[in-house]
């Protein structure tokens, strides 16, 4: 035994050895080399816990996302959700300081994806595929049901971070088949402020019964909820058990409710500032009327009115005249309304706070001869001006284009001082304007009036779209140049973006094209090639997209 001890520590002393010889190439002499300044010292131990979280906050940028707008909405424009969640939860997992900061970031805004939106979806799209001998048959993994079952699981057994949650979203397909795991989760979120819910509690669908009951019960903090055809019954039901009066967004959809009815159930959301009415027949001017024994229309801050041609300009200007409503009123979208372009100009006059109008309307008759006074606001920044109309025959122009002159004399007359963002749906309207002479521009129809004014005077960006075309068009607008006596030099030429670069709501890249400048103070369209560097007087900005946005 002895022998044999001796041999095996021998071969033990000579296989140390020889690591040691093979791994001494990688060794370092520590001696003379002098210790890193700071090192093992916790550099975030100074921050303040607001700056941490505000660190955090750049780690996963959707944990702050406050707003009331559904997951396809929120979506980011790039990076990955679900690895931004991932890195968060890492952050609070580093140490106890960190933990109580990254947690509520964590909770309070969940969002359950269906992908990862980077590689990272191809490995684990591929081990969620791969089965075992004993469960071949099964059914492949529903990615995005089994993390809502897993918060499930988490918020009931904690209260402590049920708490925390003020939004929950999902993918349509999950929402539409996870009722059940929906109603049992929002039964423990008491402070919920917005969630994510299928389509069928908004009409009242009898399979939606039990989730609207916890939704009524447990959660009296919701901010949002839409009502369709087939909820005239619980919407009519509002002023006796109202069971959301935080409530800030409300959208009715194809409901038949009388103006009475609509008044008397809207005074059940005393904190309502973002309304939208869609394709209700029943609804006229009649709501915005005072009324005795009714209580009056909410001093809102959003108004959006689609398919509505019983709602005029009459109605809306008699609402504007009062001083609360005019004065809070910013956004406004008409969408297929009772009110004629030639009347926004009532609208404007009405609403001095405006930020924001979107008018889409089909015509079937020119610009009225009359004089018809320009647009004029003093706080506009935002304009959606989409008159279409019939194509013409015959060479005849169609009954849109007086409309789009009346809107450059508009311009050029410098009513709109505050305007920024323009989009119109004539794809000719950037050449017409920038080519438009700016002493004397035309009003009206063709025998319209005219109007005195020296063209632009702050930087304007155009978006255009012709009827066969799905993305926008910009050209950025710089006024004249005060050296040039009214001639644009190459400083100020506008130029129609090569290749812009536009969100993805609007469908992709711009139409590519450059204008420059002809020598003599007009412009000429010049086609350009696939890698046609840019004009010296372009430059880079993304559209708004919407005009919520």
């Amino acid at each position: 035994m002895g022998l044999l001890s001796r041999l095996r520590g021998r071969s033990k002393s000579q296989s140390r050895a020889g690591n040691d010889a093979s791994y001494s190439h990688l060794r370092m002499d520590d001696a003379g080399v002098p210790p890193l300044p700071g090192y093992a010292i916790d550099l975030t131990k100074q921050l303040p816990r607001p700056v941490l979280a505000r660190i955090f906050t750049f780690v996963c940028p959707h944990a702050v996302n406050n707003t009331y707008d559904t997951s396809e909405e929120s979506m980011t424009e790039d990076g990955c959700m679900l690895c931004d969640m991932r890195d968060l939860a890492h952050c609070a997992l580093v140490s106890r300081r960190w933990y109580p900061v990254a947690q509520p970031l964590l909770y309070s805004h969940v969002r359950i994806d269906a992908v990862h939106y980077c590689e990272l979806e191809e490995e684990l799209a591929a081990k969620r595929k791969r089965r075992s001998f004993f469960d071949r048959n099964a059914d492949p993994i529903d990615a995005p049901q089994v993390r809502l079952s897993l918060f499930m699981r988490t918020v009931r057994l904690s209260r402590e971070l049920a708490n925390l949650v003020l939004s929950l979203r999902m993918p349509y397909m999950t929402r539409e088949a996870s009722k059940a795991e929906i109603a049992r989760t929002i039964s423990v979120l008491s402070n919920l402020r917005y969630v994510d819910l299928p389509s069928g509690i908004y009409s009242d669908d009898p399979s939606c019964l039990t989730l609207k009951q916890e939704l009524m019960a447990r959660c009296p903090d919701l901010r949002r909820m839409t009502y369709r055809a087939g909820a005239e019954g619980s919407f009519s039901q509002l002023p006796d058990s109202n069971p959301w009066s935080n409530l800030e967004i409300l959208e009715l959809s194809n409901l038949q409710i009388e103006p009475s009815t609509f008044r008397i159930s809207l005074a059940s959301f005393p904190r309502l500032h973002d309304l939208a009415i869609d394709n209700t027949p029943l609804l006229d001017d009649s709501i915005f009327s005072s009324t005795q024994g009714l209580p009056p229309f909410p001093a809102i801050q959003r108004l959006t009115l689609r398919n509505t041609p019983n709602i005029t300009t009459t109605g809306i200007t008699e609402f504007l005249k009062h001083p609360l409503p005019g004065k809070n009123l910013l956004y406004l979208t008409l969408s297929s309304t009772g009110v004629p372009p030639a009347t926004l100009h009532t609208l404007l006059s009405a609403a001095p706070s405006l930020l924001g109008l979107l008018v889409i309307q089909e015509v079937t008759r020119s610009f009225p001869p009359e004089k018809i006074p320009p647009l004029s606001s003093q706080s506009l920044q935002l304009l959606h001006y989409e008159i279409t109309s019939p194509p013409g025959t015959y060479g005849v122009p169609p009954k849109a284009a007086s409309y789009y002159t009346y809107l450059i004399s508009t311009l050029m007359s410098n009513s709109l001082p505050a305007l920024r963002d323009l989009y119109v749906r004539d794809a000719d309207f950037p050449e017409a304007l920038l080519l438009a002479p700016p002493p004397r521009l035309y009003g009206g129809g063709e025998s319209g009036p005219q109007y005195v004014g020296g063209g632009l005077a702050r930087p304007l960006n155009v978006f255009s779209k012709g009827l066969d075309e799905l993305e926008w068009n910009f050209t950025p607008y710089e006024p004249l140049g005060s050296t040039t006596r009214g001639r644009r030099d190459s400083a100020t030429r506008p130029v129609s973006f090569h290749d812009a670069s536009l969100s993805r709501s609007w469908g992709g890249d711009a139409r590519k094209s450059v204008l420059v400048g002809n020598g003599f103070g007009g412009f000429l369209a010049v086609p350009v090639e696939e890698e046609r560097a840019k004009s010296s007087g372009g430059w880079k900005r993304d559209s708004r997209g919407d005009l919520w946005r």
